[in-house]
């Protein structure tokens, strides 16, 4: 059995409960609906139905949901062998039992199919199946019901594992050998690890965002909402204990891919009580922290851990490369200047020296240019004194 490659998702139910509906000339028989739990059996009351759902949250912009499920050609199933799977189905991708939804039975030379056209938004909470992952979720589910129902097995993704066999994937971050010294010298829990266990202890039950949040808040953890420009949540930071943890430093397990999965989030419901509050939250650190400082102050006994230590000195390190550099810097620059005051010094008494050789060039020049001067001026006269001779 195999759904369709992607799940689709529109803006409305016209066209697809439409399309669904429409008989074709391939069809050894008319499409019908067999199964759901809606009241209407033709397109125009089905769509109505819907559309009566989908006013609960105009914020939704795609409540339209529509997959098909299609056996091995020559396969065969009753109306009641496929309402009993799709019903199956449907329940494992999340849809409750008030999500309006209905099965279409297509029946053409290729193979039996239904498809599935399905409400996002319950019809009784308003709440939003988000479906996260759902296409590859969708074929890990219908190659288990192809066992459970004793179907042709055909190729597809591995079963998911079941909770019981199958191992975590997503861990917490182990503490490190510093925090592992501190509770070995103390006979105290780290931070990180007393942060990760209220963390654990909060998504237990696969809480909403806000009532994550209130968790956090009785448990004196401040937090910080990453989100972009576009509207797009980037993550989670944390303060306990007046000591901030990154989602990086507590593990991939506590990452906005992997925390998302373990609350209920919404986009469109959500992200607005995150940037409500994420200014508060962060004010809240900053005095948290203050106060943790003035208590530190205020105590004789020094209550720094391992880790704020090397902080600090990580700190004093960096200060002291920074001035280290801006000497050496300062020091090169003044060697440079030195050179160049020399080379200009170079300069001009090379450029005096030529001024000096040209002076005597001329000197010369002007003495040689005399002197045959006066020479040739003295050939007439030894010749007159030859002639009186």
């Amino acid at each position: 059995m195999k759904g369709m490659q992607r799940i689709k998702r529109h803006k409305n139910f016209v066209n697809v409960v439409k399309y669904v509906l429409k008989p074709g000339s391939h069809h050894r028989s008319d499409p019908l609906v067999i199964g759901g739990n809606m009241t209407g059996d033709c397109a125009y009351e089905l769509i109505a139905e819907f559309d009566t759902a989908s006013k609960l949250r105009s914020d939704i912009a795609k409540p339209a949901w529509h997959n098909s499920l299609r056996l091995p050609h020559g396969d065969k199933l009753s109306n009641e062998q496929w309402k009993l799977i799709a019903d199956d189905y449907m329940a494992q991708l999340g849809f409750s039992d008030t999500h309006l939804r209905c099965y279409i039975l297509h029946d053409d030379s290729v193979g039996q199919h239904i498809h599935i056209i399905a409400n996002r938004i319950d019809s009784v909470s308003s709440k939003v199946n988000l479906g996260r992952h759902e296409s590859l979720k969708s074929g890990r589910i219908i190659q288990e019901l192809e066992i459970k129902y004793s179907l042709t097995i055909t190729k597809g993704p591995e079963p998911l594992k079941s909770t019981a066999t199958g191992k975590e994937t997503k861990k917490a971050k182990k503490i490190s050998r510093n925090e592992v010294m501190y509770e070995e010298r103390t006979g105290e829990i780290c931070n990180k690890k007393q942060l990760q266990s209220i963390l654990d202890k909060s998504l237990a039950d696969s809480p909403d965002v806000e009532t994550f949040l209130l968790r956090l808040e009785d448990a004196k953890i401040s937090w910080t909402a990453n989100i972009a420009t576009t509207g797009r949540m980037n993550g989670l930071s944390f303060v306990f204990n007046g000591i901030a943890f990154k989602a990086s430093q507590l593990g991939k397990k506590y990452s906005w891919v992997n925390l998302q999965k373990l609350i209920d989030y919404e986009p469109e419901r959500d992200n607005s009580l995150l940037l409500d509050t994420s200014t508060v939250a962060t004010a809240t650190a900053t005095a948290t922290a203050t106060a943790t400082a003035k208590d530190f102050a205020a105590t004789d006994i020094p209550r720094e851990s391992i880790s704020e230590k090397i902080a600090e000195l990580e700190l004093r390190l960096r200060e002291d490369k920074r001035n280290e550099i801006v000497g050496k810097i300062l020091q090169k620059n003044a060697v440079q200047r030195q050179k160049h005051l020399r080379f200009v010094e170079w300069l001009a008494s090379i450029k005096h020296y030529i001024e000096l050789l040209r002076s005597f060039g001329k000197t010369i020049l002007h003495k040689t240019h005399t002197t045959l001067s006066n020479i040739y001026a003295m050939k007439p006269l030894n010749k007159a004194i030859k002639i009186r001779l």
